[in-house]
């Protein structure tokens, strides 16, 4: 077994892979939607790795803000998310 047919093996999986999950995009929504609730709930229990705030400077126009707030919006942007996210997963389904 050559390299190349380790490629060609590796290829048509992730070729099968992605052709199931363009014909499954639920499943995609549903993974979605845990992580952003699993991320929601860091955010409510101020766990630290939810509630750290790094953005490489994108954010400028909230470094003012104190912890509290950035939480509060950060809360706030999540839960649009997953709304966003649940919409799509109930209302748009086939």
């Amino acid at each position: 077994m050559t390299i190349t047919d380790i490629y060609e093996a590796m290829n048509s999986k992730a070729e099968s892979l992605f052709e199931w999950a363009q014909a499954h995009p639920e499943i995609g929504l549903l993974l979605a939607a845990v992580l952003l609730s699993l991320w929601l709930a860091g955010l409510l229990l101020r766990w630290k790795w939810a509630c750290r705030w790094q953005f490489g400077g994108k954010l400028w126009m909230f470094d003012g803000c104190t912890p509290e707030t950035r939480r509060w919006i950060q809360i706030a942007l999540v839960g649009m998310a997953l709304m966003a996210c649940l919409t799509m997963l109930f209302v748009c389904r086939r």
